[in-house]
């Protein structure tokens, strides 16, 4: 079978997480220092079964608040994989975060971004019709096999956060210098800008001893970049060390396109959570075995701040 491709102008879209806040970095860059203690986010996402392809998403990070930089500092490195490694992209991130303290229950901050990409387009492996032999089926070596090209190019993206008691919002603009890339093809086609508004709030439940023994978390969050539009609506529970979570993702006429179901466990040093994602636009079984598994651990590292406390935002960890 020989399929034929004629684009005219290709606009790149990001990776998308299904655990938002477990990868907080990636989703606004003012994250970086907003919790009490440094912390180490690792996260893994892919599309089974492996038969469609290989699409595998690896993600670390790491962030502190430092008191003489009035905010945090991050790095955070990503692979993404796609089709069996035809295509690649490597990035690096290097991020700040300004806290401000507005009143007591009350900051805000604002965070920058700058990350420096590789893209490359590997086509060793590929099997082009010409290659094969009508009588045996073997394939040989044909010249579209050593198809090899990459792109390097630097990325700045900037987002704010703010929050107030148990209540959290935030933007971010991702690619704000137009980046292009070119990979086979002499017309460099640029990354789409991507924005993003989420925000959300935590509802305390209390016991006969006054005490919050669960949490109710609902969340919402929009996307667009180049012509693909998300709204995307969620509910977090926690109680005690566990915690479990629902997302709804539709688009802006508010047509259903799939769902994310998410649990974890956490507690005071570290997070570990498991979601699915399930498509709805493949419809029946298909869509439910073709999901995208996604696993997350997050680390904080314990010490004894010698200057002033920061409050962590209370935002889901997932």
């Amino acid at each position: 079978m020989i399929i034929l491709f004629c684009v005219k102008q290709l606009y790149s879209q990001d990776v998308e997480f299904s655990q938002y806040y477990a990868n907080p970095l990636y989703l606004n860059p003012a994250f970086a220092g907003s919790d009490e203690y440094a912390r180490l986010s690792l996260n893994y996402r892919t599309i089974l079964p492996t038969s469609f392809g290989d699409y595998s998403t690896y993600s670390a990070s790491v962030d502190k608040y430092y008191d003489f930089l009035s905010g945090g500092v991050g790095f955070q490195i990503m692979n993404d994989r796609q089709a069996k490694g035809l295509l690649n992209d490597l990035g690096f991130n290097l991020i700040y975060s300004y806290h401000a303290k507005l009143r007591k229950r009350w900051a805000i901050a604002s965070g920058f971004r700058l990350g420096y990409n590789i893209k490359t387009l590997n086509g060793n492996g590929l099997v082009y019709p010409d290659m094969i032999d009508p009588v045996t089926g073997a394939s040989e070596t044909g010249m579209e096999s050593n198809i090899s090209q990459k792109s390097l190019y630097f990325d700045f993206s900037f987002g704010m956060l703010t929050w107030y008691d148990r209540y959290y919002f935030g933007i971010s603009i991702d690619h704000l210098t137009d980046p292009k890339i070119s990979l086979g093809s002499d017309d460099p086609g640029p990354i789409g800008r991507k924005y993003t508004i989420h925000g959300g709030m935590e509802i305390p439940f209390y016991n006969s001893l006054e005490r919050v023994h669960m949490t109710l978390s609902p969340n919402l969050l929009f996307q667009t970049q180049g012509g693909s539009t998300k709204l995307n609506l969620g509910v977090y529970l926690n109680k005690k060390m566990l915690t479990a979570g629902l997302w709804i993702k539709t688009n802006t006429e508010f047509n259903f396109t799939g769902t994310v179901l998410m649990f974890g466990y956490i507690n005071d040093l570290y997070n570990v959570a498991y979601s699915y994602d399930i498509p709805f636009y493949l419809g029946g079984f298909s869509g439910i075995i073709s999901g995208a598994h996604e696993v997350t651990f997050l680390y904080k590292f314990m010490y004894k701040r010698k200057r002033k406390k920061i409050e962590a935002i209370k935002c889901p960890k997932f």
